[in-house]
Formats: C-alpha cells, structure tokens, sequence
C-alpha cells in the first residue's frame, strides 16, 4: 500500500471522475458528491519496483545474450507446435 497518502489531493466532482478514473492513479483524488467528499482515492505506491528505465535496460542486456540462431530455432519450433494446434474447420 501506500506509504504516504498525497498531502492535497484534488477534489473531484463524481461526474469527472466516472470519465477517467485512471487520471487519478498516480495523484489520488477525493471524489465529491453533491459537494461532500465521498470517496478518496489513493495511489499505490511500491517504493520496491523497478522504474521503466531499470527493466528496458535488463532487457536489453539480455537480448544481447541470445544466440541469434537458438532464437530463430525455438520460434520455428514454437511456430511448427502453434499450426499443429490449430482446429479443423467447425461442423
């Protein structure tokens, strides 16, 4: 959960908030209904998880260790068992 809750979260009318709830997930927000606060939405904070940056680099180093050959030997593979699973045509 969240460390720490955001110190002003915006107020939200609930009509905005239904629109686009997702606009709130890194912010929180306090939803109003009828000018009373009914909700707060809070963003899930993992202090633990690797940034973007940190996994595209991990990617990237180890497309670099793939044997190119090995690579185009297993998708041949993978695609030979996909045709073989493929259905007959409906009755």
């Amino acid at each position: 959960m969240s460390s720490s809750a955001p110190i002003d979260p915006p107020e939200v009318p609930i009509s905005v908030f239904k629109t686009n709830p997702i606009a709130y997930a890194e912010t929180g927000a306090v939803v109003m209904v009828h000018n009373q606060p009914r909700l707060r939405v809070l963003p899930i904070l993992n202090a633990d998880a690797p940034s973007i940056v940190e996994v595209k680099t991990r990617l990237r180093l180890l497309n670099e260790l793939i044997d190119m050959d090995a690579a185009a030997t297993e998708q041949r593979e993978l695609a030979e068992e996909r045709a073989n699973d493929i259905l007959g045509e409906p009755r």
